[in-house]
Parts: structure tokens; sequence; C-alpha cells
């Protein structure tokens, strides 16, 4: 891929058959249809992948099927996460060699370090990557909040590519992108304040949501990007409803999968410990979507 690597990236789910193995088909077939909605690329093996799920073996089956699936037509990223330096550095290598354009990874989990600490980790991955590398910063699911002035110590690093930015703090977009510049790419990580960071000068948007309504994420990405803020907020006053309804249950995962399966694209069912949403939330969410697709087209 030569286009730039910013814009839409959908963050698919691993569907599973009856017997609980990957459905690499209902992958493969899901893909295509998000591609047509001329998204930059795909995010796969991220939390909302399950990928902390998955064996090494059913890492690479679905790596490969990824980018099998995309044929060079968008972007690949590649979620690789652990929790020592050694075992990112060994999922890069792998994913690398796998054909992923690019990887994701995280803060160390669990252990809540201290920023500093979290850095020095970071170190020494993103210097020894083999592909460009995005930091995703989620403090809620690793305890820690790497903040710009930690970011920024890593751009020497010559393999930082950009973070996907999670903590749900209303500014931090426009800060991120006051101290790191034009050389680190800035996402929208929080589905639910996607148009808030477009207007603070966001890169592109890493959307769970964009593998449920790839075409409705696309087209509010487009407005925005082309300036068009006022179609891009009537747009947002549906759309905003349905990703709310995602991002704020526990179970968005689940709410997905069962929002897909209901239309016709079955998911199967999360694996433990993921909670399962409830049949209220999902007839919310599919009221919401309804609402959307009444109100616009894609």
């Amino acid at each position: 891929m030569t286009n730039p690597m910013h814009g839409v990236f959908a963050v698919p789910t691993t569907p599973y058959t009856e017997d609980g193995d990957q459905n690499l088909d209902a992958l493969g077939g899901r893909i295509e249809e998000v591609l047509a909605s001329g998204v930059t690329g795909l995010l796969g093996l991220g939390a909302t992948g399950e990928a902390l799920a998955l064996g090494t073996a059913e890492r690479e089956a679905q790596i490969k099927t990824i980018v099998s699936a995309v044929d060079g037509r968008a972007h690949v990223v590649i979620g690789c996460m652990a929790y020592t330096p050694s075992e990112m550095s060994a999922q890069i290598t792998a994913a690398a060699g796998w054909g992923a354009d690019a990887i994701m990874v995280t803060p160390p989990f669990y252990g809540g370090l201290e920023p500093d600490a979290v850095i020095a980790a970071l170190r020494p991955v993103l210097t020894a990557s083999e592909l460009p590398v995005m930091v995703y910063n989620n403090p809620h699911s690793t305890g820690t909040d790497l903040l710009p002035d930690h970011l920024a110590s890593l751009q020497d690093t010559g393999r930082f590519w950009s973070v996907k930015e999670t903590s749900g703090e209303a500014t931090r977009i426009r800060e991120l992108r006051s101290r790191l510049g034009d050389d680190t790419d800035i996402f929208v990580g929080a589905d639910g304040i996607a148009l808030e960071g477009f207007a603070q000068g966001a890169s592109g948007w890493v959307a769970a949501s964009a593998w449920l309504l790839p075409e409705h994420c696309q087209k509010l990405w487009k407005l925005a990007d082309s300036g068009d803020w006022a179609d891009a907020v009537d747009l947002w006053r549906s759309l905003g409803r349905a990703l709310g309804l995602i991002e704020g249950d526990s179970a968005f995962i689940s709410l997905i999968k069962q929002a897909l399966s209901n239309s016709g694209r079955e998911q199967g069912p999360v694996r433990p410990p993921l909670p399962t949403a409830d049949p209220e939330a999902l007839a919310a969410l599919l009221d919401a979507i309804a609402e959307l697709e009444r109100n616009h087209t894609a």
C-alpha cells in the first residue's frame, strides 16, 4: 500500500462456529463488505477481536485470513498486545512475516505501571520493530494513562507511527496534536466522541463501530475531513446515538456480534470471560440503527 495511513480503520470481531472454532469464512466475507465502504484499513486482533482469548495458531490463521482477504486494497494493522516486551516483539516479528503493514501495542496490562516504566518497556519494542507502530493509550484497561509528553519521548525511535487515543479526556486529541506535531498520527479510539476528535485535528478513527456500521462511519469521517461540518453534525445526531449505546455497554463486543448476527452475518458468541449483552441492550441498538438508516443513506 502506498496511500497514507489516515482515515477509518475498522476493528474486526472474531466470529466463531457452533463448535467454538474461529469462523474464518465469516470473517473473510465481512471484510469484503467493510472494504466496499472505502475504509483506509483494518485493525485485527484488537480487544474487539478478543485477541487475548486466541492461541498462537489461531492468531496466525486470523492474520493470514485478513491479509489474504484484504489483498493489498487497504492497510492491515495487527494488535500485538502482551505483558512482556519480549512477547510483544515476538508477536510483531510474526505479524510482519504474515504480511501485516503495521502493528499496535499497549502498555503492559494489569500491573498498573507508572508511565515512565511503560515508556521504558515500550522503547526497545518500538526501536526493534520491523513495522510502523501504533501505541494504544487505553488507561481504563491497562491502568496507565500515557500523556502527550510521555508519548513524545518515543518519537526518536523511528518506528512510532501513531497513537490510538482512548482516555476519553475531552481535549486530549488537541493536546496530542499540539505536542506531537505532524510527525505522529493521532487516531480517535473512543467511538462515542469521534466527531469531537475530528474537530481537534485527529488523523482518523480506529473504530469497533465501523465493523458494524462501516458506511456511516466512513461517511462521517469524509464529511469532517472535507470540512463539511454541518452535514457531519447532522449525521452524528443519529450515528452518535448508536455508537453511544455500543461504547456505553460493558458487553459491547457481544453487542456488536449480536447486531451483525441479527443482520444475517453470523458471528457466534463471545469467549469467556467476556459477558453476553442482554436482549434489551440489543433491542435498543437495533432501534438506533433503524433510526440511523431511516434518516441517512450511507
